[in-house]
């Protein structure tokens, strides 16, 4: 596989149309095309874009727009032009390096690492891909992750219990507020871009790391578990536990409070319904070969799934589904509410597959939360950009722009379900064809073996 062309900067003045040096250096032309527009919602008909490098130079009606000779052509008459999709949690390298291709079939070109026990690895294949040494989605690292030293003890009680390897290395228990802040300060130096915070320490502590982390230019990242802070915290994940069962107007006002205070939550609802069956249900479905996806998934993945559902087991026995239905119930009012909902899967959890689960995802934001397709998208594309202060280069179509983008053969605003119907994928500037695509989920399948 070729590597991605050119690194990304994250700034460019926008160009306006194709002047004639911007004609000579176009490197990539995708022609009569309609164009979603995931800000305004509109579709622009019968454009064609123009891309240098790996940049957007120009976007003009196909009449009136063509490509320079030399200049390689896509033409996609009756196909459909988005941004390309981003993973808001994500555990890659406990996948594997295979991840990073099956995440471009599925059209996300873009991920967070929520971090894990190889934070060496995340920030080698950022930076890997970031100079076009290495395939794959843009990567943005977390830190090592944060929880509290009460957690911490709980789960050594729970792997002794099922007998699974302990792989919890990377995380940090800090136990002042001084530590605290020497730990951001070290993350920082080592090249983390956010602070990831699963299981929150005192108010003391979450306090200094949320104020070190503004002094450092970091955003934050936390699990919605009390006692998190409600403001300086840029994203909570997953949902928000306790779940405040029975008290409609707290809900409400918390959603309210939270979306004033300007914080995103990234649901991960596609993590929810692996958990209504039970592990040993689950287990057994591994062993035989069973699971949605399976010609992708490695083998040493396949293994440290096995060892979750074994930890799964340890703990005290809960009614899934009735938490299921609670947290599709949260997720809607948090919508109603005004919160900003972004796309996420947790991959690294049992039965998540790299792509695919983003594009599951985006299903169960129309089905479940009562989003529009558009809204969905938008939660994959532009609202990611916002929230992560990249919007202007990355997240929709205009000059001047990354050129991350999906060529569709049907209209996700239509469907959100056609968002899977891919064409082709630019990725950083680089054509992935249909072709192309397909050949990396062969050799992704080839790789699992």
């Amino acid at each position: 596989m070729r590597p991605l062309f050119c690194v990304l900067v994250l700034a460019a003045a926008p160009i306006s149309g194709p002047r004639q040096s911007t004609q000579q250096s176009v490197s990539l032309a995708i022609t009569d095309v309609n164009v979603v527009d995931v800000v305004s919602g509109m579709t622009l008909s019968n454009q064609t874009i123009l891309i240098s490098g790996n940049r957007i130079v120009a976007i003009g009606a196909a009449a009136q727009t063509h490509a320079p000779r030399g200049a390689q052509s896509v033409k996609a008459t009756g196909k459909f032009l988005t941004p390309g999709l981003w993973d808001m949690h994500s555990h890659v390298t406990d996948f594997g390096r295979t991840s990073l291709a099956l995440y471009l079939t599925q059209g996300v070109t873009g991920i967070r690492n929520m971090g894990a026990e190889r934070f060496t690895a995340a920030k080698a294949w950022r930076d890997s891909v970031a100079t076009g040494q290495l395939l794959g989605p843009r990567i943005r690292i977390s830190s090592p992750i944060v929880e509290n030293q009460r957690w911490l003890a709980m789960v050594k009680r729970m792997v002794e219990a099922a007998g699974t390897p302990w792989r919890l290395y990377e995380r940090y228990g800090p136990a002042s507020p001084d530590e605290a802040v020497r730990w951001v300060d070290s993350v920082a130096a080592l090249g983390a871009d956010f602070i990831k915070v699963r299981n929150w320490p005192s108010p003391e502590i979450s306090r200094a790391i949320v104020e070190r982390a503004r002094e450092r230019g970091l955003q934050v990242a936390g699990h919605g578990n009390e006692p998190f802070p409600r403001t300086g915290v840029t994203t909570l994940e997953h949902g928000v536990w306790p779940p405040l069962e029975g008290a409609d107007a707290a809900r409400d006002s918390l959603w309210r409070q939270l979306a004033a205070n300007g914080v995103a939550m990234v649901p991960t609802l596609v993590t929810w319904p692996v958990r209504l069956d039970p592990p040993d249900t689950l287990i057994a479905r591994l062993n035989a070969g069973r699971i949605p996806r399976e010609e992708y998934v490695p083998t040493r993945t396949r293994e440290q799934w096995r060892d979750q559902l074994l930890e799964l087991k340890q703990e005290s026995p809960m009614d899934w589904r009735a938490i299921y239905r609670v947290q599709m119930r949260n997720t809607a009012e948090m919508h109603r509410a005004g919160m900003t909902l972004l796309a996420g899967t947790d991959i690294g959890s049992p039965l998540l597959v790299p792509g695919f689960s983003l594009q599951d995802e985006l299903d169960l934001l129309v089905r479940e939360v009562g989003m529009t397709p558009l809204q969905a998208l938008q939660a994959a594309t532009i609202r990611p950009a916002q929230v992560m202060g990249l919007a202007d280069s990355l997240g929709s179509i205009a000059a001047g722009k990354v050129a991350d983008l999906l060529v569709l053969d049907a209209n996700p605003l239509t469907a959100i379900g056609d968002a899977r119907r891919i064409y082709a994928v630019i990725a950083n500037g680089r054509l992935l064809t249909r072709r192309d695509l397909d050949r990396m989920l062969r050799a992704a399948t080839a790789a699992a073996k």
